[in-house]
């Protein structure tokens, strides 16, 4: 397509922001009107379509023509490739979509802070002399705050199963239409109906457009509608809890082996626990795992251990527990398992079990199972498969039947089971449930065989292998409460329907969670029973036309209904395509945030009456200064705002790269400091290798020449003469990445990445893209990390070097453009690629697959710094203006919810609260965890500094809005405990053979020393003492001593 006719279209088709929130201010122009630029990256750096082979977008239909398709999107989930798709949060909601509907469940936000919803996961714990399954949590432990599942899975995983959904018979896949900063539009199609699907951040109800499509309601875990009882299919989600960590003992006394497994957690049951166990001779044939029964196992020890008895144990017997889902002891169980020593005879003769089997024409079909000398009663120990020839082939998994007396009878030691057929050609498997399959080996691999003629086949005569295998009873992934009704009926034709919907699981029978569904027009329901769904139509029959709205009305008692009507008087309006606009005033200092919610009536047509929308804490925490009047509390957690449009001051902070004046004159009247900062700046020089640093990776590269770049500045400021050295490295490095000296290897060198929008480059000289690659940088990863990196160091040169910047602007705006771009209507680039206007903060993972996550929030920061730094260097002041909204939005909201502060402790869960920090978010869960930073050492509580020091990289000019004395206060403790972890009182009880459990890192240690600097002049010189001495080769790569002391001595 023609590049200039591209341009023409996306301003043609920028979306018209409304600005009636904004101030009307001469000097606050609208930042999306402006696109920085029109360079064209792909005349420049030329462009490629390769990310396409792995990670294309899906369900955009032709959206890519019209402009770049956001990497970062909150809806970017569901146009992720196919087998990545995850769920969507757009508060107070989460979200799954496929061919057959959305799905919509609660995300409220009590999660956040409930301690029933904190789970230990203790990899890097430290734990008890001699006894490593007794972890010293208190200490600190990786650790995750869940708060996808509901309150009956709370460890649950959001994958459509729970909550409400809605759709229509014979819709195909959706795709999405339209999008903008708070808003995705999704279209359902299909038999001639349609069914759009406005996502919009913040949206109290979630609204259905249905055009000729009669809507299809699937409420998972109903149990009343409309007055009506039902007992709809009440699944439950797989758990991500960590079942902790197993070790194993065991012992033999006489013939019976006692295999001891202590955990690390506490064990509720043993229900998903197996073991094996049988003589090492035979292990290599024979090793099928048994599920634990009462017979055989017992919880001891509160539930910290489990005893698993073994009888007629003899010799060197070998064994191993599988723990499903979780882990298995020993981990290479098959070729090594454990061992133990034991004396005895075995008496159980597992391999003289049998079965025969006989099948008329007529497909009678009779099982008999000799089941020797195995020592139970009865017929319940006995399941056996049956299925059809061409069906039961390698991978496929027969359902097991349990037999009754009404099909299996027993004479001795022989069990008939009467059955039918399903064809001439069957296969048929028994399992002695705790004991053995037969046939023995494989039985899913070689099933016994058989023909409906009459003839009969046994493992006696070779129609099966002999070989013993041990297996357990197919587990079970779902709960019902009860059988589900398949009956279907009528409810009476109204408007407003209400649902409780059970909780899943069997832990809170007494508590359902309320949902009501409004229709524009009055409908009738029927029930389906039989697909546990519920159907709707207009009462004169046809096609529905019109809208369907969903809203959650909190979790309570079954029977309470005493929120039903909380939501009525917002029915039949809802916000469609709002905008976002924005504006920095240089006359009040001030960058303001519009939202517009843009309300619109059942029919589409502009509404007049308010909205009711969620606000997040840092929203609700500005708004509550300048609006007040219109924030409530409400039934999800969150505050909610009555209007139409919001209005977010924040205020316009340090912009320059340089240090500020102010504290560089009071420093340099201050002797003792001056000296310790150009000692430093001498030390650090020493060590300076920007030739060999610029060929690393874009993120190591780009962590280098940031602090080169902040080190020329601290020289320019005290007037040293280092800047001349470095400013020459700097120019020669930005030179490569920027592709003007084009020498770097090829997998370093930018494209344009013709598929999504943005830049790109290969990390890897292999034929086949890595998603771990540098970072996963080629998939749309932590590009505000690694840019913004680069983007600070041109800021500096720019502003020091104008003739550099002038000949090199259309490729700094490329860089620029790429992660913050403020306009729709630039064709190229993504609005701020990574930034989430409604979260405030910014999301590091790109399109590769898994949640939406941002861990090191301050390297996010810096990009913001960095793109305001440039466009004050280059004096564009829609580039400058765009970096300080970002920057300030950025900082508010780490300080949220990253950081511990007074006014947001009680949105934390208390262990959190404790620690005073969060390692990282992602949509499903808050983790005190880092995930791409190796901590030196890799326990706690030394690992405290790491989690503190990923909140602080890299310290310049900005540092001081974060790195404050308030948050100083909270992270204090731990990281009194990460230097000197003597002072916490588990210390006594560590381990002394754990050979991890040592001094911090001198380069973590300085974090903390930094971070609690700001706290009192008692840690400030401690903290300056300890940087007087250190240099680049003892500092966490991206810091220097003299940045930290510059710091620490001037908040600059």
């Amino acid at each position: 397509m023609d590049r200039h006719f591209l341009v023409f279209l996306a301003l043609l088709l920028g979306p018209d922001v409304t600005s009636a929130a904004l101030p009307h201010l001469s000097d606050c122009q609208k930042l999306e009107d402006h696109v920085l630029s029109h360079g064209d990256p792909r005349s420049i750096f030329g462009a490629t379509s390769e990310i396409g082979t792995k990670a294309a977008p899906v369900r955009i239909g032709n959206l890519r023509s019209k402009g770049p398709i956001p990497s970062h999107h909150f809806a970017s989930n569901f146009i992720k490739s196919e087998s990545w798709m995850g769920s969507v949060v757009n508060f107070p909601y989460q979200s799954l979509m496929d061919k057959t509907g959305i799905v919509w469940d609660a995300y409220t936000m009590d999660r956040w802070s409930d301690p029933a919803r904190t789970d230990f996961m203790e990899q890097q714990s430290a734990w008890v002399q001699d006894k490593p399954w007794i972890k010293l949590d208190d200490m600190g432990t990786n650790m995750r705050q869940s708060t996808s599942g509901p309150d009956g899975n709370k460890f649950g995983v959001f994958e459509g199963n729970s909550g409400v959904r809605v759709g229509f018979a014979g819709s195909g896949e959706p795709k999405m239409t339209d999008f903008g900063d708070l808003y995705a539009n999704f279209l359902f199609s299909g038999g001639g109906g349609s069914m759009e699907v406005p996502i919009v951040r913040g949206a109290t109800l979630s609204t259905h457009i249905f055009k000729h499509a009669n809507p299809v309601v699937k409420p998972y875990c109903l149990s009343k509608i409309a007055g009506q009882s039902v007992n709809f299919d009440c699944p439950k989600a797989r758990s991500v809890e960590s079942a902790g960590v197993g070790f194993l003992e065991s012992h033999c006394h006489g013939n019976t082996l006692t295999i001891l497994m202590h955990n690390s957690k506490e064990m509720k049951d043993f229900s998903n626990v197996q073991w094996a166990a049988g003589p090492s001779g035979q292990w290599a044939q024979s090793h099928g795992m048994h599920t634990c029964d009462d017979n055989h196992c017992k919880l001891i020890e509160n539930g910290r251990s489990l005893e698993i008895t073994i009888p007629n144990s003899h010799g060197e017997m070998s064994f191993a527990i599988n723990v499903i889902g979780h882990y298995l002891l020993p981990s290479d169980w098959v070729n090594a398992p454990a061992k133990a020593q034991c004396s005895g005879r075995r008496r159980r003769n597992l391999a003289a079990t049998s079965l025969t089997s006989t099948c008329s024409s007529s497909k009678e079909l009779v099982l008999e199972v000799d089941v020797s000398d195995l020592s139970f009663t009865g017929v319940d120990k006995v399941q056996y498969a049956v299925d059809i020839t061409s069906r039961w082939h390698d991978g496929y998994v027969p359902g097991m039947h349990t037999c009754n007396p009404s099909v299996c009878s027993r004479h001795g030691n022989i069990i008939t089971i009467r059955t039918h057929a399903p064809s001439t050609n069957y296969e048929v498997a028994v399992n002695l449930v705790g004991y053995i399959t037969i046939p023995h080996s494989n039985w899913l691999s070689a099933p016994l065989k058989g023909v409906c003629d009459g003839s009969t086949v046994s493992t006696k005569s070779g129609g099966g292998s002999s070989t013993p295998t041990h297996t357990n009873a197919p587990q079970s992934h779902a709960t019902t409460h009860g059988p589900g009704t398949h009956q279907s009926y009528d409810l009476s034709s109204q408007n407003t329907f209400y649902m409780e919907l059970n909780e899943p699981g069997d832990e809170l029978p007494g508590q359902t969670r309320k949902f009501v569904l409004y229709f524009s027009h009055p409908v009738k329901a029927r029930v389906i029973g039989s697909s546990n769904e519920v159907h709707f139509e207009p009462v004169s029959g046809g096609q529905y036309t019109g809208i369907v709205q969903l809203a959650y009305l909190g979790a309570g008692a079954r029977g309470d209904n005493s929120k039903n009507h909380a939501m009525d008087q917002y029915f039949g309006r809802y916000s469609y395509k709002p905008t976002a606009s924005s504006c920095v005033s240089e006359s009040r200092k001030k960058a303001y945030l519009s939202f517009d919610w843009n309300p619109v009536n059942a029919n589409g047509s502009p509404a007049s009456d308010d909205l009711l929308m969620v606000t997040l804490p840092h929203q609700s925490f500005m708004l509550s200064k300048t609006a007040s009047s219109h924030l409530s509390d409400s039934l999800y957690g969150y505050k909610t705002y009555k209007g139409r449009s919001w209005l977010l001051e924040y205020d316009v902070l340090h912009t320059s790269v340089h240090p500020d004046p102010a504290a560089v004159t009071a420093i340099k009247r201050n002797h003792a400091q001056l000296k310790d900062i150009t000692d430093a700046m001498q030390r650090d020089m020493d060590y300076i290798n920007m030739d060999a640093w610029c060929r690393s990776d874009s993120y190591n590269a780009g962590k280098s020449i940031g602090l080169v770049a902040r080190l020329a500045s601290i020289s320019r400021a005290f007037g040293t003469p280092h800047h001349v050295e470095l400013d020459t490295s700097i120019e020669k490095c930005l030179n490569k990445w920027l592709r003007y000296d084009d020498s770097l290897d090829n997998m370093w060198k930018l494209h344009y990445d013709n598929v999504w929008g943005g830049l790109f480059l290969r990390a890897t000289n292999g034929r086949e893209l890595n998603f771990g690659a540098d970072y996963g940088f080629p998939f749309y990863n932590d590009h505000h990390f690694h840019l913004g990196y680069f983007l600070y160091a041109a800021a500096y040169l720019a502003d020091v070097n104008h003739a550099w910047a002038n000949a090199h602007k259309e490729r700094l705006y490329l860089l620029a453009r790429d992660v913050g771009n403020p306009s729709h209507r630039d064709p190229d680039f993504p609005v701020v690629r990574h930034q989430d206007f409604y979260n405030g903060f910014s999301w590091a993972s790109g399109v590769s697959p898994g949640d939406r996550q941002e861990e090191s929030a301050s390297e996010g920061i810096n990009c913001y710094h960095a793109l305001a730094a440039l466009g004050e260097a280059l004096n564009d002041p829609y580039l400058k203006h765009a970096g300080q909204l970002h920057l300030s939005m950025e900082i508010a909201s780490v300080r949220e919810y990253w950081q511990v502060r007074a006014h947001n402790r009680d949105q934390f869960s208390p262990m959190f609260e404790k620690n005073g920090v969060v390692g990282m978010i992602s949509e499903s869960a808050w983790y005190m965890y880092t995930l791409n930073w190796p901590c030196d050492p890799n326990r706690f509580p030394m690992r405290h500094a790491c989690l503190v020091g990923i909140q602080v990289i890299p310290i310049t000019a900005v540092s001081k809005y974060w790195v404050d004395k308030e948050w100083a206060g909270s992270i204090k403790d731990v990281c009194e405990r990460a230097i000197n972890p003597q002072l916490d009182k588990d210390y006594s009880r560590v381990d002394s053979s754990d050979r991890d459990f040592r001094d911090l890192n001198s380069g973590w240690e300085g974090f903390c020393l930094a971070a609690m600097a700001p706290l009192d002049n008692a840690h400030k010189t401690r903290a300056a003492n300890f940087f007087k001495t250190r240099d680049l080769r003892s500092l966490v790569g991206g810091t220097s001593a003299t940045s930290t002391l510059l710091f620490i001595y001037g908040s600059t």
